[in-house]
């Protein structure tokens, strides 16, 4: 294959191709050739023939028309770098390249100047023609200069020209190579003041900080850095700058997005969060500011392309990018923040990003922000245009370009309240809420904020001296901002402040150059520096950081969320000022930007590193960021490394090689303190800085500029763009003396910032506070190999001993840095220069020269009038206004020079404000009054504003300052009382929420009304109100409400409901009214407007009780204007002044209210009506008997009517509680239903022991449920007892109301007797209506209640009490008696048990009283003649509970009793037992507790224990195991009961305190028999003895039998030991009779005849015991005791007398007939007539039982049922 790229070449191929027989075998398959048609055609041979047949074949292929081939050859020649054809117009490579047409600041300039829009069009269609790829055909086209025809163009315009250059360049797409065409100035200076350029080879890349050699030229000429072409701005030519070009017809200043470096490039397009680092003039501002650019740039063509138009001004690529990015769009505006400190910086920067933005904005110049002037750049306008708050921010005011002090008081105005809002003078001066741009905070944050000047002149010599004696007043105010008060640690939940111990801990750190005593002295001063503070009443801006920081840890930012933050010069701000960023802007991956330099903290009150910053950054953004879920788990974020920006666009090598060995000491002493970069570069060469000596020992100064500081002849001196630094102000002094007005003569802080072409550092180490310890730097070169000698003396590095020396090399580097183009550093005293002179020279990085004329006189530059007022602007930008003063005079620019003298005035007055306020004025006055004189009338009315001369400020701002600032004149006049004035001022402006509220302030109410009326009028014509809208209303009503709320407040009724009626809805008017408690006249209001039940919620809330009644009749709400009605009624006649509560009682209108209630209820439901009625009528005082009394109740019942029901069951109480008690009726018959008997009772009106305890218990249970209502209200938990409630709500006269969310409980009527009883404290009182406080009304209701519950019970326990006496005095049925007592029980325990009664010890005791009283039961239930207890109403009686547990009370009352258990209490225990059953389970321990105590009677506690597991009990289930069967437990219960019965008999009775009675032991005895009668299944036993033992056994009816041969032994003893001696032994026996306190006159013929039955049941159930029964029948002193008809039974069937039928007959003539009672076995036998007979076989229930004993009583009861 051959390959030729011009036709020579290819010829002399071709002949050595077919001279040498090319062999064909090097190729396989097909052969390309790759050559020039004319050239193989042309060579006359078979190459033409070739061609031929290949264009015949159709395989001759034209590279220039074939997009591969083209794309293979350019690929090719890229590789390989092969441009040669791009200088040819005909190649492919030319035609296909893309141009890009670059111009620079000259051309702009240039440009600008051209008169004639043709000619500018001219121009610019050559550019466009030259983009294109358009060349001149002809070969020559004047060259610049001979050897450069290739490079150098120019073209001819108009009879101007346009010089080009050609410059080939990689695009970054790496798509092609790309041809530019760079645009150069059109004219030549001389080829001497061309700068020279570096050699940028890899050696001169590599900065040899170690001593490298010098190039050893010396440039004696002067560098005009400023004009290098490596260092000139060149902007690209697009359709939007040739726009902007044309558009620009007024010739200001033109501001276009500028070609940047690769470098900086990189940085623009990186797509995250970016920290940027770079020494002075290294672009690190052009950076952030083209970075923001293209956002805008993108964000616009985003825009485009979402809405159909597409930008042809940007590149193809990036309409790429933009399409990618409209997915991510979720809202049109993109909001961008760019904050420094620096006020210049931020003024040039807004000026520049203005114009970029109307660039991005496309065509017209003047679109987007307007433009900013030199004119316009003051202090007064730095709070121009800024929102006072990041809520809302219009779209147009981004991307917003803000000082760091703007953005703090823009994010106080966001969250909450204010910060300022604390002081009284901000408050005071403030109208509503506090904002940023107010004339009142401006004037209060000038006065009142501490910056290091104020601290230093203010607070400094405050503190103690042997304190401060040693510190530096800069370093302590930098220890107070950075750390104590900016430390990430302070960041934390807190005060916001580092601890004293915290902060001494920092002694420990890194890169600590304080010890703890000098840290702990620092903290002392920092206490007394913050009481001071607080004392003046002054602030500093670390106060207000602390404040957001806590505001925005508990309030969430509410403002605009930031897209991008970009922060500028971030070195200025402390780390707890940057982590405020973070609120705002939630775009954490991408948001953010920080560019800076540590190497220039020399800021006051600042002090870290860049590397903390990216710490800070990756702690509280990123790992905040990602926190998620409840347990803020944090993820690892990923951080950007830091970009370093190393090549210099300031100035030149030289300067660049000096500052940086600065640099590099500041990496060996404090490699902590600084942020490490690789070094800086630059394109140029340039002069080595200079040292200047004075070989005669002349001062320096003197030598320069002569001693002419105050001689009179005219100035020669320094230029514009020279300067002398100092040090400080001492040192300033010292040489103005001798400098005069010949030179600029600034400090090395007031130079940050600031650049100029040459620069002279005056005795910098002379006046260091560092003086010999310069010479550790020897330590250092001696480390280096930099040091020769070794005869010099110098001290080890101590960081403690030379901390000084970081803020020394800081300033130096800045110092030295300021320079554009020539360094100059002179000295007065060799001595403390001398280290870092040799330091310099050994690195040869310094010239030496001797200061004479001839360099004295080349050193000085003249400059021009103009020259010398830009750079008096440049320093009035700084705010240095003195040394601005001398450039003006320079100038002869006498309004700049007035300008700047009246802002040095108040600068002098803001110093000495609170040394000396009264001088202070005088001199503010002055400023102000230039000010004027020159037209700034914002400034002078600032300095008015400070004066407190507010009314000529507001003049100023009104006459001077025109529309713009309406609002601060308007303000002015405001804070002067100049109201009206005000409010005229804002109407203009159309600021009428201002307007209203000064109206409001001024008290000028008409006038405002009328504004308002007038706005309206012009609502549609007027453009200021069109704009406002609707605010127009919300304003008009904020106003309305300030005039009635004034007239509120003066108590004038009248005119207050003027304007109320004004409002513009009811609502509004409800509302205001409501809000101040005017509910009189919201009432009167409504009622007025026909808004009936609007009136009546009205009257509720104000306790007109029966107005809102008649209220909700007009409304026709008739429901519940009746019930209203009814809870009047019934609150006043229980609680009328003088009544304690219930009864109801007559009040006055009573009977009227109550028909009215009825006439209201009629229009309702015939239910309601019927109910309304039957209220009425209970509530009706009118005399009633009980049957009516009882036709109320019924019907409040099928009513649900609780309170009726109350009402009523009360009053028939009453009538029970207030009759003798021989009006009550007696009933000998047990009453099963209760209900059923009161209401025959109280139908026929009588009353009965059994209806005083129903209506007692139906009353209490009522009351007990108000009382359950109220104990769980608080709760809520309500709703069983809600109708309780209310009624106890009703009774009380509480009413219970809704208000604002809130209950309230309203007092119908507050003189009622309970409520007088309270403590104030609990009421509250709104006008006439007083409410209670809710917790407060249930105890007293539920203490009420509790009070009635016992009091009536006491009654009623009095009245049974009266009753039962009443029986025992007639003598009535031991029946009556037994259910007075049970009564009496019942009622005393239930108020006993009751767990709602606290009760006093008289009343406690007085219960119990009543209960002992009624444990006299057991003699009626136990009788000593067994017939008083056969009845069936007794035996009734004992099945119910009330008697159960009065039994047990029995059985508690004797077990209870201190001291041992006698017989009698054992024998009545037992008996009690036996008479009741089965016991629960505690009752059974507390009884064999007691027993077990028994220890001289053991048998009874056998018996017991034996008894209980008899029972079944569980608890001696456990105690005492028993595996025996029921048969053998039986047994076992007989054994022991017979031995405890042998032991109690045989015990010596007369010497017992309480011997067991004989008619418990024969009941004992009887039971005995029974439980030995189990034989052969079945037993036979009297009547009484089978009741006893059927209530014993009932529940258990299969009871198990046991043999008789087992008993008899047993029975036989029993007999002879125990019942014939009783029988025998009659004295004996009536002794024990007498002993029990019994007639045994009376009772001893029962006992006998008892013991004679037990004998006849022995016989019948084991047959034995004949003889002894016929024995006992045959005495005479047995047969005389027995009863006639009993004993002539047997006397007629002596014979038979052992037969059944016999002593059945015997046992019926006694009323105590035989009971044979089957266990299984069929008892058939036995027929005879006079035997009960029952089949326990058959489960019986006690009814059943009851008619079998009781056949004849059963019948009639249940007929009377």
């Amino acid at each position: 294959m051959l390959i030729c790229f011009d036709k020579f070449a290819f010829a002399s191929i071709l002949t050595s191709v077919v001279n040498n027989n090319w062999p064909n075998n090097t190729f396989r398959h097909c052969l390309w050739i790759l050559g020039n048609e004319r050239t193989l055609c042309n060579s006359e041979s078979d190459w033409e023939a070739l061609v031929r047949d290949a264009k015949n074949r159709q395989c001759f292929f034209n590279a220039d028309e074939d997009h591969d081939l083209t794309k293979a050859i350019l690929d090719v020649k890229k590789e390989f770098e092969q441009f040669d054809d791009l200088f040819n117009g005909d190649s492919i490579l030319f035609r296909s390249a893309r141009w890009k047409v670059s111009f620079s600041d000259n051309f702009l300039k240039s440009f600008k100047k051209l008169k004639y829009v043709q000619t500018k069009k001219l121009v610019i269609h050559l550019l466009v023609k030259l983009s294109s790829g358009w060349r001149p055909k002809r070969k020559h086209l004047d060259p610049i200069c001979g050897g450069s025809s290739q490079t150098l163009q120019q073209f001819k315009v108009k009879g101007l020209y346009v010089v080009c250059a050609n410059d080939i360049a990689k695009d970054r797409s790496d798509v092609v190579t790309e041809f530019r065409n760079l645009e150069v100035p059109k004219s030549w200076s001389c080829s001497s003041d061309i700068v020279r350029m570096k050699n940028l080879d890899s050696r001169e890349n590599e900065i040899d900080l170690s001593g490298s050699n010098s190039d050893g030229r010396s440039y004696v000429e002067n560098v005009q850095v400023s004009e290098s072409l490596m260092l000139m701005k060149f902007y690209s030519l697009s359709s939007g700058v040739v726009g902007h070009l044309l558009s620009n017809h007024d010739a200001v200043e033109l501001d276009l997005p500028f070609d940047v470096t690769e470098q900086e490039l990189d940085i623009i397009l990186f797509p995250r969060s970016t920290f940027i680092l770079g020494r002075s003039g290294t672009g690190k501002t052009t950076v952030l500011t083209m970075k923001l650019f293209q956002k805008e740039k993108l964000h616009h063509m985003a825009k485009d392309l979402f809405y159909g138009v597409k930008s042809d001004r940007l590149v193809h690529s990036q309409e790429k990018e933009a399409e990618e990015t409209i997915a991510e769009k979720e809202r049109a505006v993109l909001r961008q923040l760019f904050v420094t400190v620096n006020h210049k910086l931020c003024y040039a920067v807004k000026q520049h990003v203005s114009h970029l933005k109307s660039f991005a904005c496309g065509g017209n110049f003047s679109k987007g922000s307007s433009s900013i002037d030199f004119d316009g750049f003051d202090d007064a306008a730095q709070f121009k245009d800024i929102p006072d708050t990041f809520v809302d921010v219009p779209p147009k005011a981004y991307p917003l370009v803000i000082t760091f002090h703007d953005f703090l008081i823009m994010l106080d105005g966001t969250v909450g309240n204010s910060y300022f809002e604390r002081f009284h003078e901000v408050r005071e001066h403030s109208l509503g809420k506090v904002r940023g741009g107010s004339v009142a905070l401006q004037t209060f944050i000038r006065k009142k904020e501490v910056d290091y000047e104020r601290f230093s002149s203010s607070y400094w010599p405050h503190f103690n001296d042997q304190q401060t004696k040693n510190l530096d007043s800069s370093r302590v105010f930098t220890e107070i901002i950075s750390h104590i008060k900016g430390d990430p640690q302070a960041l934390e939940p807190g005060d916001g402040i580092l601890s004293g111990e915290n902060y001494v801990s920092l002694s420990k750190g890194r890169v600590s150059s304080l010890n703890k005593q000098k840290r702990k002295i620092i903290y002392e001063v920092f206490q007394k520096y913050e009481k001071m503070k607080v004392k003046n009443g002054d602030f500093d801006m670390a106060d207000l950081v602390i404040d957001l920081h806590c505001r925005l840890r508990v309030e969430r930012y509410k403002g605009d969320e930031i897209d991008f933050v970009y922060v500028d010069e971030v070195q200025d701000l402390t780390l707890s000022q940057i982590a405020l960023f973070k609120y705002i802007c939630r775009n954490v991956e991408e948001g953010f930007v920080f560019s800076g330099d540590t190497a220039q903290t020399i800021a006051r009150g600042i002090d870290f590193r860049f590397q903390d910053i990216r710490s800070l950054f990756y702690k509280k953004f990123l790992l905040e960021s990602k926190s998620c879920g409840h347990d803020k788990r944090k993820e690892k974020g990923i951080i950007s490394d830091i970009f370093h920006l190393s090549q210099n666009f300031r100035t030149h090598d030289g300067v660049l090689k000096l500052s940086q060995s600065v640099i590099e000491l500041l990496y060996h002493f404090f490699p902590q303190s600084i942020d490490v970069l690789q070094p800086e570069t630059s394109l140029i060469y340039g002069e080595a800085p200079i040292l200047l000596g004075s070989g005669n020992n002349q001062n320096t100064i003197i030598t320069i500029f002569g001693n002419s500081g105050k001689a009179g002849k005219s100035i020669v001196g320094f230029g514009a763009e020279q300067v002398i630094l100092v040090r400080d102000d001492h040192v300033r002094k010292e040489i103005t003396n001798y400098v005069g007005k010949q030179a600029l003569v600034l400090t090395i802080v007031e130079c940050k910032g600031l650049e100029f072409q040459d620069v002279l550092l005056y005795n910098f180490f002379g006046s260091s506070p560092l003086k010999n310890h310069w010479r550790v730097i020897y330590k250092y070169m001696e480390e280096q190999g930099l040091l020769n000698s070794t005869s010099l003396s110098f001290p080890s590095f101590n960081e403690a001993k030379h901390n000084v020396l970081c803020s020394e090399l800081k300033q130096l580097y800045v110092a030295v840095t300021r320079t554009r183009q020539r360094l100059w550093i002179c000295e007065n005293v060799e001595e403390f220069c001398r280290p870092m002179f040799d330091y310099w020279k050994k690195k040869c990085l310094v010239q030496v020269k001797q200061l004479d004329d001839s360099l004295a006189q080349e050193m000085q530059v003249a400059s021009s009038p103009e020259e010398w007022r830009l750079r008096g602007i440049n320093l009035y930008q700084e705010c240095n206004y003195e040394a601005a003063i001398m450039c003006f005079e320079r100038a002869g620019d006498t309004y700049w020079e007035r300008r700047s003298k009246a802002y040095a005035l108040r600068v002098t007055a803001d110093r000495t404000r609170h040394s000396n306020p009264k001088a202070a004025n005088e001199i503010l006055r002055e400023a102000a009054e230039i000010f004027e004189d020159v037209g700034m009338a914002d400034s002078a009315a600032q300095c008015f504003s400070d004066l407190g001369e507010y009314e000529r400020a507001g003049w100023l701002y009104l006459k001077k300052c025109g529309e713009p600032e309406l609002k601060k004149a308007g303000e002015c006049f405001s804070l002067a009382g100049c109201y009206e004035l005000a409010a005229n001022v804002y109407a203009r402006g159309y600021f009428f929420s201002h307007c209203m509220k000064v109206c409001t302030k001024g008290k000028l109410f008409d006038m405002g009304f009328q504004y308002i009326q007038d706005w309206k009028q012009h609502a549609t014509t007027d453009s200021g109100v069109v704009r406002m809208g609707k605010e127009i209303d919300k304003i008009e009503q904020e106003f309305l409400e300030s005039c009635a709320l004034h007239h509120y407040k003066l108590k004038d009724s009248r005119s207050m409901m003027k304007f109320v009626k004004a409002f513009q809805s009811i609502d509004l008017m409800r509302k205001f009214l409501k809000s101040r408690g005017c509910l009189d006249e919201l009432l009167l209001l409504e009622e007025e407007s026909g808004n009936f039940l609007e009136a009546a919620n009205i009257a509720r809330q104000r306790g007109k009780i029966l107005h809102e009644a008649d209220l909700l009749g007009k409304a026709r709400n008739f429901t519940e204007a009746s019930l209203l009605i009814l809870f009047y009624v019934l609150s006043n006649s229980l609680w009328e002044p003088g009544s304690k509560g219930w009864p109801l009682k007559q009040f006055t209108q009573k009977q009227k209210l109550l028909a009215k209630a009825r006439t209201f209820a009629k229009n309702g439901s015939e239910n309601f009506f019927a109910f309304v009625c039957t209220e009425a009528d209970i509530l009706s005082n009118e005399q009633s008997n009980l049957s009516m009394i009882e036709n109320y109740l019924n019907a409040a019942q099928r009513h649900k009517s609780v309170g009726g029901e109350i009402i009523c069951a009360r009053k028939v109480l009453d009538a029970h509680l207030h009759s003798n008690s021989s009006k009550y009726v007696w009933e000998d018959n047990f009453v099963f239903d209760m209900i059923k008997h009161s209401e025959q009772k109280i139908a026929t009106n009588q009353i009965s022991l059994e209806t005083l305890v129903f209506f007692w218990n139906l009353w209490k249970d009522k009351i007990v449920n108000i009382i359950n209502y109220l104990r769980c209200a608080e709760t809520q938990d309500v709703n069983e007892y809600g109708p309780y409630g209310d009624f106890c709500l009703n009774y009380f006269g509480v009413r219970k109301q809704f208000h604002n969310d809130n209950v309230i409980y309203l007092l119908l009527n507050s003189d009622a007797d309970w409520v007088s009883q309270l403590d104030n404290r609990f009421l509250r009182q709104n006008r006439k209506v007083v409410s209670i406080n809710f917790h407060q009304f249930v105890s007293t209701a539920q203490s009420y209640w509790c009070s009635e519950l016992l009091s009536v019970g006491m009654k009623v326990l009095d009245s049974v009490k009266a009753l039962y006496d009443l029986s025992l005095k007639i003598s009535l049925s031991i029946f009556c008696q037994s259910i007075s007592l049970t009564r009496i029980y019942e009622v005393a325990k239930s108020l006993l048990e009751s767990q709602y009664l606290d009760l006093k010890f008289h009343d406690n005791k007085a219960l119990w009283q009543y209960v002992e009283l009624s444990t006299n039961i057991f003699g009626y239930i136990f009788p000593l003649d067994w017939q008083k207890s056969l009845a069936e109403n007794m035996f009734s009686l004992r099945g119910t509970e009330v008697m159960k547990n009065l039994l047990k009370q029995v059985i508690c009352k004797n077990i209870g009793s201190k001291g041992r258990l006698t017989y009698g209490k054992i024998g009545r225990v037992v008996m009690v037992i036996l008479g009741l059953g089965k016991l629960d389970n505690d009752l059974c321990t507390e009884i064999l507790d007691r027993f077990g105590g028994i220890d001289n009677n053991p048998p009874w506690k056998t018996f017991i224990q034996t008894l209980f597991v008899n029972m079944g009990s569980k608890f001696l289930h456990a105690t005492v195991p028993d595996n025996r069967c029921e048969s053998q437990r039986v047994l076992s219960l007989l054994l022991t009961l017979k031995e405890a019965l042998v032991n109690t008999y045989k015990a010596d009775r007369m010497n017992e305190e309480d011997y067991m009675s004989p008619g418990c032991f024969l009941y004992l005895v009887e039971r005995l028999l029974i439980l030995a009668s189990y034989s052969q299944g079945y037993f036979i036993t009297s009547k009484s003895s089978f009741v006893e033992w059927f209530i014993y056994q009932e529940g258990d009816t299969s009871p198990d039998s046991t043999s008789v041969g087992e008993l008899q032994p047993l029975l036989e003893l029993f007999i002879n030991e125990v019942v014939m001696p009783l029988i025998d032994n009659k004295e004996d026996t009536m002794k024990w009779i007498e002993m029990s306190g019994i007639n045994a006159k009376d009772y001893y013929p029962l006992l006998v005849l008892r013991l004679v039955t037990i004998i006849c049941l022995v016989h019948l159930n084991c047959g034995k015991f004949s003889d002894l029964l016929f024995d006992l029948l045959q005495r005479s002193y047995i047969a005389v005791q027995l009863p006639w008809d009993f004993h002539v039974v047997f006397r007629r069937r002596l014979k038979h007398f052992h037969n059944v039928n016999v002593i059945a007959e015997a046992f019926k003539k006694i009323n105590n007939p035989l009971v044979i009672v089957s266990l299984g076995k069929n008892c058939s036998q036995f027929l005879c007539p006079d035997v009960i007979f029952v089949d326990m076989t058959v489960k019986h229930c006690r009814e059943d039982i009851l008619r079998v004993l009781f056949p004849e009583d059963s019948q009639s009861l249940a007929s009377s049922n």
